[in-house]
């Protein structure tokens, strides 16, 4: 007595596997449902948007807090830098004028003169070392950083000399030190703050 060929075997051939995804096979595909995951990862089959040629789109990524502190900074004492190289160079201009009436003072007003040029050179490079880096922060590389915090290390020497040559002399006034304690703080701030790690990785992260 024979018996009939399990659904989806060929009949002719009763050694033949059945066929894959055959009506009643228990070798078959298993049908989606919906609400199982599809192509993507997403429910009913829907791809994944690709986001470009670089894969996935990525989140935007934010400059770090510390860096934002840093970069205002670093404006700060850049404009106070300008100022002082201004403010050199127009009273180095007064008191040329002022001596212009007085014949034998001719040297001496033009020796003004002539360092507040050199004056104006010096405070207004150091400016612009604290204003150039500052506004490359947002697309700046490791050069970058190694300029910010070079103008921080130049930034502390003036308050540094400053304090230590008024307790020489002994005659400090109590605002003048707190100026100076306070700019000798930003300064470091500066410092610490470009040398953490989420500063190399900001100026380290990839762009496009």
């Amino acid at each position: 007595m024979s018996y009939p060929p399990p659904p989806g075997q060929n009949p002719n051939n009763p050694y033949s596997t059945p066929q894959q995804g055959a009506p009643g096979s228990p070798y078959g595909y298993p049908q989606q449902g919906a609400g199982q995951p599809g192509y993507g990862g997403y429910p009913g089959g829907m791809p994944a948007y690709p986001g470009g040629p670089g894969g996935p789109m990525q989140p935007a990524v934010s400059m770090p807090g510390v860096l934002v502190t840093a970069r205002v900074l670093l404006f700060v004492a850049g404009v106070l830098w300008a100022l002082f190289a201004f403010t050199m160079l127009l009273a180095g201009a007064a008191f040329n004028d002022a001596l212009n009436d007085v014949p034998v003072a001719d040297s001496v007003g033009g020796a003004a003169l002539g360092g507040a040029l050199l004056g104006l050179l010096i405070f207004g490079g150091l400016a612009a070392l604290h204003i150039v880096p500052a506004c490359m922060f947002g697309r700046g590389r490791i050069g970058t950083r190694v300029t910010a915090i070079i103008a921080g290390s130049l930034n502390t020497l003036i308050p540094l000399l400053a304090v230590f040559a008024a307790l020489g002399n002994g005659n400090f006034a109590a605002g003048s030190l707190f100026m100076c304690l306070l700019w000798l703080a930003t300064a470091v701030l500066t410092i610490v703050f470009c040398s953490m790690g989420a500063a190399g990785q900001w100026f380290n992260r990839p762009q496009h």
